[in-house]
C-alpha cells in the first residue's frame, strides 16, 4: 500500500500507522497478544475488563504523548504552528485522528472478544462506545501532557501521576464500589463507564445503564477535547 506525502499534521500519523508492514502487524498483535488470552480464560470479568481497560488507556496516552513530545523536539511542530490553519484545529485533528487509530488497533481484539462472551448487542455497541471514548480521553491526556515534555521519558512519569488515580477511582482492581465522594469522583472518569460496560459483556451485572454509557463519556471527552484544544497556542509554541 502506497501513500503520498501528507499535506496535514494529522495525515503523517496516518502514513505512519499504514505504510511501515511489520510495525503495522505489530500494532495489532499487540492487543491481541494481550487481550484475546485474558478474554478466553476464566478470568474473574472485572478483570477481563480491567485488562481490556488498561490496554486502551495506555494506547492512547503514551501515543498522543511521546509523538507529539518527539516532533516537538525535531521542530516539526513549530514548523505546523506557521501554517495558516488554527492551532486549535490542528490538535482537535491530532485528537480525533489518533484516537481512531487507536481504536483501528483495538477492534480486532474487541470483537474476538465479544465472540468468546456473546452478550446482548446494546451492550457490545455500549462497550465498543466505551473503548472509543477511553481512547478519546487517554488521547487527551497524552497531548495535554505533551505541553510540559521534553522527552518520551517525561511522558511516562507524567501520565504515572495523571492515570493511576483515574483508574483507581475507575474500580478497575480495587475500589470497585465506592462511596459518598469516591462515588461522585468516579462519575466525572470516562473509564469508568467503559469498565462498566465490558464487566457487563463479560456476564458481571452492574448498576450502570447503557444509555449512561453512551451519554455520560461523550458530555466528560467533549470537555476534555475543548479543554486540551485550549491549549494549542503553547503547544505549537517553539521550547526553550
Amino acid at each position: 500500500m502506497r501513500f503520498n506525502p501528507p499535506d496535514a499534521y494529522w495525515k503523517k500519523d496516518v502514513v505512519l500507522f499504514f505504510s511501515k508492514k511489520i510495525a503495522l502487524v505489530i500494532k495489532f498483535i499487540y492487543p491481541l497478544a494481550l487481550i484475546v488470552p485474558v478474554a478466553a480464560s476464566d478470568i474473574p470479568p472485572q478483570y477481563a475488563a480491567a485488562v481490556i481497560g488498561i490496554v486502551a488507556i495506555m494506547a492512547g496516552t503514551f501515543g498522543a504523548g511521546e509523538s507529539l513530545t518527539i516532533d516537538l523536539n525535531d521542530g516539526i511542530l513549530v514548523r505546523v504552528a506557521l501554517t495558516p490553519l488554527s492551532p486549535r484545529r490542528i490538535v482537535f485533528e491530532v485528537l480525533v485522528v489518533n484516537a481512531v487509530l487507536d481504536f483501528i488497533q483495538l477492534l480486532p481484539a474487541l470483537l474476538i472478544a465479544y465472540l468468546l462472551h456473546p452478550a446482548p448487542l446494546v451492550w457490545v455497541l455500549a462497550a465498543t462506545f466505551g473503548v472509543f471514548m477511553t481512547l478519546l480521553a487517554a488521547n487527551s491526556i497524552g497531548i495535554f501532557i505533551a505541553n510540559f515534555t521534553t522527552s518520551p521519558a517525561d511522558v511516562l512519569l507524567y501520565a504515572t501521576a495523571i492515570l493511576f488515580p483515574l483508574i483507581y477511582l475507575s474500580g478497575f482492581f480495587r475500589n470497585q464500589h465506592p462511596t459518598g465522594i469516591r462515588a461522585t469522583l468516579r462519575d466525572f472518569v470516562p473509564f469508568a463507564y467503559m469498565n462498566d460496560a465490558l464487566k457487563t459483556v463479560f456476564g458481571l451485572a452492574t448498576k450502570t445503564t447503557p444509555l449512561e454509557v453512551f451519554l455520560y463519556p461523550t458530555i466528560i471527552c467533549a470537555v476534555l477535547a475543548a479543554a486540551v484544544c485550549l491549549t494549542a497556542s503553547r503547544l505549537l509554541s517553539p521550547r526553550l
